[in-house]
């Protein structure tokens, strides 16, 4: 959501300035590996599972194996776990693998395959016990043993992805690595691991198990006009403030790439860029400078890419696609999954692990956001609530509610709200989808632009989106309590603002700007969705042609992105003045401008209100009233 801040002033021009909200980083840095763990004496009851102290049946040894509870490593993965102590029997369920083992059998089956185990499983104390080896080799874990203390450790690529990439490569006996999906390959050394992959594939980072060197693929759309001159020249700049060593165009089996090698204090990196009809492809070679980039391990492998992908076995792929057009995305400490497009990025802030976001690349957006129920809340109060809300906080002349409709997604009763609003000149379709559980609310949401919406393979490839969502009941105790923002209740509380030539009551939870000065004050709401400015200046002529200069300075700004809605004369607070009402396009965002400007003495005192148009519903309104109703002039 954006926001803006608008300084209106009588002596300087308009300023505005945005400010975002959600400010998504680049995906090239976000997308980092995660390591799972876990430690524990062989004989003892406790362990540290990703840092957190557990208690669960005693590991032991037996014939020289280590047996520890199946469920501390299972749990720490976020793997499924069922045991069924009367058949004797568990399944562990881990990215769409199913695995099966048996009391005192030697066998597992895994994906409905045999597999010898290398010691038989067994029960103690209603906790099924599993070598550490045997659960490390099926996962494609490591293990250490230092001082008595064993540390079984996992690498994940991408947590939410249903394909296990980082034991593919460890495993894989293949000497390439691909995608089919964005078709293309290159070698894959012994020595490397995929060290981390974006959730959509168009950024795959592959590092030395000595961690020497590194090798990435990034993929991104192509700018229509863009060119591989445009590119290196990009290239330059990005190099600018390192020591250059080679910068040009090459031609290696018929594609030309634009490439760049430069060092700094303590890497050498070498970038190549190639570019297809729609997409561009960029690879990047990290080393640590004691080693030459020109070394023919290095330029075997950035020379070994090509837009080919051998579907001979000979090539591990890292796509996962299905063949019905998804990738499926899987939380597993929040317990859900939905089948998401293959090309729709994930935004998802690190530090908020209950609300994610896939972009399109058309403006479609797909949200799943999960919070816990609060007291006496059902799926018909939410609903209701919800539709409430939409009259509440949405201009209406922009937000249109279109319908209500029940419906059932895997089994599970929901409630959808359909809805369509303009902004900027432009007309998106939306739905919002309620799901509820013993604890928890699921709040699902779509928006697709009139172009997808209108396009009938488009709109249901993005409701199989919708209607692939599953989720599994969270423990409570184990989850937490997750808070609905939109449940938090802005303070009653007013606190005045008294001034030399003014006062009026300000909410409590409102912030002062630190770019106040003597003679311009502003103030703005905790979720910075309304700004208030005030200004004074002095008369230096009649207060008649005072009005009159302020009305040649504003028709001065009048543009396309700055219209005069309405001009209001008034006679309040003891005077008499006029209020404007502007509507101002900012980065394709509509605001709209109450001014405010009155005479007291012989100062001229103007009062701004600045709130984006399309979140200018009930409530804002009646808070613009309320603050000016108290505005008193001394």
């Amino acid at each position: 959501m954006k926001k803006l801040f608008v300084l209106f002033s009588l002596i300087v021009c308009l300023i505005l300035s945005s400010v975002s909200v959600f400010a998504a980083d680049d995906l090239l840095d976000e997308n980092t590996s995660t390591i799972i763990t876990v430690s524990f004496k062989a004989g003892s009851g406790s362990y540290t599972a990703n840092g957190k102290a557990v208690k669960a049946e005693a590991s032991a040894v037996v014939k020289g194996k280590t047996f520890v509870p199946v469920k501390v490593i299972t749990d720490a993965l976020g793997a499924s776990f069922t045991p069924d102590l009367k058949k004797k029997t568990a399944v562990i369920k881990y990215n769409d693998v199913e695995i099966k083992i048996t009391d005192k059998k030697q066998e597992a089956i895994i994906a409905g395959k045999k597999t010898k185990m290398d010691a038989a499983p067994y029960i103690k104390n209603s906790s099924f016990m599993a070598t550490i080896s045997f659960l490390a080799d099926v996962f494609g874990a490591d293990l250490t043993n230092s001082g008595g203390k064993v540390t079984f450790t996992k690498e994940i690529a991408n947590p939410n992805s249903i394909k296990d990439f980082g034991t593919l490569i460890k495993n894989t006996n293949k000497t390439k690595v691909g995608d089919s999906y964005y078709n293309w390959s290159m070698k894959l050394p012994r020595e490397l691991i995929l060290g981390s992959r974006s959730f959509n594939g168009d950024y795959s980072f592959f590092i030395s198990q000595d961690a020497s060197y590194s090798i990435s693929v990034a993929i991104r759309d192509k700018d229509k006009d863009a060119t591989l001159e445009d590119e290196q020249q990009n290239l330059r700049e990005e190099a600018e403030d390192s020591t250059l060593i080679d910068s040009g165009i090459y031609e290696l089996k018929g594609f030309e790439y634009a490439e760049i090698v430069y060092k700094d204090s303590d890497l050498t990196f070498e970038k190549r860029v190639y570019m297809t009809d729609t997409k561009k492809f960029s690879m990047l070679l990290l080393l640590d400078n004691d080693k030459s980039y020109l070394d023919s391990k290095y330029q075997d492998l950035l020379d070994s890419f090509q837009f080919k992908f051998s579907k001979d076995g000979s090539t591990e792929d890292l796509s996962d696609v299905t063949t019905a057009g998804y990738r499926k995305y899987q939380d597993t400490q929040l317990k859900w999954s939905a089948k998401i497009l293959p090309y729709w990025s994930e935004y998802k802030d690190e530090n908020i692990h209950n609300e994610v976001q896939f972009n399109g690349l058309l403006g479609e957006l797909f949200s799943v956001n999960i919070y816990s129920l609060e007291k006496g809340e059902t799926l018909d109060l939410i609903t209701s609530s919800a539709i409430k809300s939409y009259e509440r906080d949405y201009n209406p002349e922009m937000f249109k509610f279109e319908g209500q409709e029940s419906a059932v997604i895997g089994g599970v009763k929901c409630s959808k709200l359909y809805y369509k609003y303009t902004r900027s000149g432009k007309q998106k379709y939306g739905c919002d989808i309620f799901f509820v559980d013993k604890s928890y609310k699921y709040v699902l949401c779509y928006e697709l632009p009139e172009e997808a919406y209108n396009d009938s393979n488009k709109r249901m490839m993005v409701e199989g989106m919708v209607n692939s969502f599953r989720f599994e009941q969270l423990d409570l105790k184990a989850t937490g309590k997750l808070m609905d923002p939109s449940k938090i209740t802005a303070s009653t509380k007013t606190r005045t603002i008294d001034d030399d030539y003014y006062s009026f009551k300000l909410p409590s939870g409102w912030k002062t700007s630190q770019d106040n000065t003597e003679d311009s004050k502003t103030y703005y709401s905790s979720d910075e969705s309304i700004y208030l400015n005030i200004s004074t200046a002095e008369m230096q002529t009649s207060s008649t042609d005072s009005f009159s200069g302020l009305d040649q300075y504003f028709n001065s700004l009048l543009d396309k992105n700055l219209k005069l809605e309405s001009k209001t004369a008034i006679n309040e607070k003891g005077t008499f003045g006029y209020k404007y009402v502007f509507i101002v396009n900012e980065n394709n965002t509509q605001y709209r401008q109450d001014v405010y400007v009155l005479t007291k003495g012989n100062q001229m005192i103007q009062v701004t209100f600045t709130a984006n148009d399309f979140y200018y519903g009930n409530t804002n309104k009646e808070m613009v009233s309320s603050i000016w109703n108290s505005f008193t002039l001394k």
